[in-house]
């Protein structure tokens, strides 16, 4: 039960820095009820860990009932990075809490847990990110 309750409070505070980043970087009408649903979409999708999932941005952006452009243009304005970029980010902070949370579980599967499969694949992004290998940063943690 309290494990739900953190939760719902974590969604509210990212669907509350999602209106926020809306209201500060949309000139249309932020008080529209499409910008306070698509924000909280967005936090569902985050919170649900959608991210994990090896889907196109076309096919994120269809879960989310908007256009691949609005997710490209909603991603810049919240986040200051394109949405590839911020997926990459998810993945790997998630990857390096994994990366400690299980450390006799081998990497290749930690960067599949986070929707990297391939092995150097995972290595690179993990290291374009972290500025070091996934072996490396369980040594370093």
């Amino acid at each position: 039960m309290k494990k739900n309750s953190i939760i719902w409070r974590i969604l509210g505070k990212i669907n509350s820095f999602f209106l926020r980043k809306i209201a500060s970087t949309d000139n249309t009408n932020t008080n529209s009820p499409v910008s306070g649903q698509l924000a909280s979409r967005m936090s569902q999708w985050v919170l649900e860990k959608k991210w994990t999932e090896n889907l196109t941005m076309k096919q994120v952006a269809d879960s989310l009932g908007i256009t691949r452009e609005e997710l490209g243009s909603y991603s810049l304005s919240l986040r200051g990075k394109n949405f590839l970029q911020w997926r990459k980010e998810l993945r790997i902070e998630e990857a390096k809490k994994l990366l400690l949370e299980h450390r006799e579980t081998p990497a290749i599967l930690i960067g599949e847990q986070v929707g990297i499969g391939d092995k150097s694949n995972f290595r690179k992004q993990f290291r374009e990110i972290a500025g070091c290998t996934p072996a490396e940063w369980r040594l370093k943690n």
